[in-house]
């Protein structure tokens, strides 16, 4: 069985893949642990000297939550949830080693939140980014406060009430990516940019992620204060089951029809 997250070094370079392609990378306990340990992992290992994070397969870099152990959470019971992501958020802000994500595919809710706190995002031409997750009944406190800085306060809220994605193209528009990078290119493309960060002087790279992060330390912890209270009122409204159950029956249909296309094309 093929581990969840994938981690692998070439020579300075660490590369962290979330591995679980069938489920568009949505991210489970496990999974969100895996990340948690690679990061931990790279950061403690003198010989890295750049992080790549990445998704499985073409389809998505990460959906989002997992919807199995998100869908019966009990309102008494949303705190423990949070403090599931805090950690990992924190083990990748913290890093003093320059972090770069490459985005495939979709990148949703919770799975969107972790390329905001890398410090370079490169993403290929089906990249789509969103904070979907008022669609799913909750609302998006810590992600709408990571997005506030790279995009601002009106298309932030407008992303964060509708759950709306924006393309590649307007992602490069708005200086949310740095780079689109055709998928013939990818590899190459990804090895140089990240070869040139980790040539940078470490203690550089390292005291201007520490300012970095200082300029938006405040806001970062209220947060996740406020994600308690809020998430708690959610989940006693009944609505994320509610949302949950309709998103995962539209899948589900989406997928059967797609399914009937394709045998009836044989």
């Amino acid at each position: 069985m093929e581990p969840v997250v994938i981690y692998e070094k070439k020579e300075e370079l660490a590369y962290i893949t979330i591995n679980r392609p069938e489920v568009y990378n949505a991210l489970n306990t496990q999974a969100k642990q895996g990340i948690l340990e690679s990061f931990r992992r790279a950061s403690h290992d003198d010989e890295v000297k750049c992080i790549i994070l990445t998704g499985a397969g073409r389809n998505a870099f990460s959906a989002g939550q997992d919807f199995n152990e998100s869908h019966d959470i009990k309102p008494n019971n949303t705190k423990d949830w949070l403090d599931s992501f805090q950690p990992l958020y924190d083990e990748i802000r913290y890093c003093q080693k320059p972090t770069l994500c490459v985005v495939n595919g979709a990148c949703a809710g919770s799975g969107f939140q972790l390329p905001l706190l890398c410090d370079i995002r490169l993403a290929t031409p089906n990249a789509r980014f969103g904070l979907t997750e008022v669609d799913a009944g909750y609302p998006t406190i810590t992600g709408s406060s990571l997005l506030w800085d790279h995009l601002g306060q009106s298309l932030t809220i407008e992303m964060s009430l509708t759950g709306r994605l924006l393309s590649a193209q307007e992602a490069l528009q708005h200086g949310l990516i740095t780079k689109i990078i055709e998928w013939e290119d990818l590899d190459e493309e990804v090895t140089a940019y990240a070869k040139m960060l980790a040539q940078k002087p470490p203690t550089a790279i390292r005291t201007m992620k520490k300012w970095f992060r200082l300029i938006e330390e405040e806001r970062y912890y209220r947060s996740f204060e406020y994600a308690e209270e809020a998430h708690y009122h959610g989940y006693a409204s009944g609505e994320p089951k509610i949302w949950q159950e309709k998103f995962m029956a539209e899948h589900k249909a989406r997928k059967e029809k797609k399914l009937s296309e394709t045998e009836q094309n044989l």
